[in-house]
Formats: structure tokens, sequence, C-alpha cells
């Protein structure tokens, strides 16, 4: 049986790439067909609209990160001037063996909100692997008001991490 294995003309497979989906947003189908997760209020204080760690159920070597984060900010205040915010998405490491620092996957944006008025953006395309080489991972978006007003936030269903890796044997 080992002579057979030996002279067998197809390869061994040594690396078992998995792809993982992440969608967020999930819950009870709304009437206007657009599911969004819990709503975080916010002021001049920084606050983490969403904090979710990715767990695709095995440790992986990441070979490929790609996003489609859309995220709404609605100003509360009601005044007669617009607000402006800032938000940011961060990603770090987090598996049983290592943690590591957030890293800035989006950079800072500043964003200016018509007095009761809602905004949305989206952020799609891939992510450098080597801010976040391993996962499981942890993903967040935080905002924080640049004046007094004050702000809730949220992520769209339509959102999701897609990762293609190597899963890590024995991790």
């Amino acid at each position: 049986m080992t002579d057979v294995l030996k002279s067998s003309p197809v390869p061994r497979v040594t690396e078992l790439f998995q792809t993982y989906t992440k969608h967020f947003g999930e819950g009870l189908v709304p009437t206007d067909g657009i599911q969004r997760t819990s709503v975080a209020t916010f002021g001049l204080t920084a606050v983490e609209i969403l904090n979710e760690l990715i767990d695709p159920g095995v440790d992986m070597t990441l070979q490929e990160l790609q996003v489609g984060l859309t995220q709404r900010f609605t100003e509360l205040t009601g005044g007669t001037t617009s607000g402006s915010l800032a938000y940011y998405w961060e990603a770090r490491q987090e598996s049983v063996a290592t943690t590591r620092g957030y890293v800035n996957i989006t950079g800072t944006f500043a964003k200016g909100v018509a007095s009761g008025a809602s905004a949305e953006d989206t952020f799609s395309g891939y992510v450098p692997v080597g801010s976040v080489p391993q996962a499981p991972f942890r993903l967040r978006l935080t905002a924080d008001s640049l004046y007094a007003d004050a702000y809730t936030g949220d992520i769209k269903n339509s959102s999701f991490v897609r990762l293609v890796g190597i899963v890590i044997p024995g991790a």
C-alpha cells in the first residue's frame, strides 16, 4: 500500500484552504427589509459602534481579507447647524495564543451630518493581510462627535467580512 501512495501521480495536499463569510445585523426580519446591528449613541466620547469577533471556528493564516462595511450615522440634536463626527474601522488578531494591538484598516474619516439627518457610507475592498495575519480576529468601528452633537450609529446587514486562509493544523 505504501508503494502505491509513493508512486501515485496525484499530488498530496498539505495546505487546506478555507473560506468564511461573516454578515452583520442578523436578527428578526424588519418591515423595511433592512436589518441593522444594535444602535449605539455617542457624543464627544469615543464609542464602539461594533465590536465583533470574526471566528471561522479554526485558526487560519489569512491569504485574503475582503470587507464590505456600511455604517449609518444619525444626528440627534436637531438644532439648526450640521454636526461633524470622526470614525474609523480597526482590527486585531485575537486567539488563545496571541492578542495583538488594534490596527486601523480604513484611516480616520471626518464627516458632516446635517441636523436631524442620517448619512451612510460603505467601505469595500481588500485589507492587506500583513495587518491582520491570522484569524480569529476582532473587528470594531469607533466613532465620536467633533462638537457637542449627539449621534447614533449602526451597521447595515449587507456588511460582511470574507476570509480566505490556510487552516493552521493543531491550533
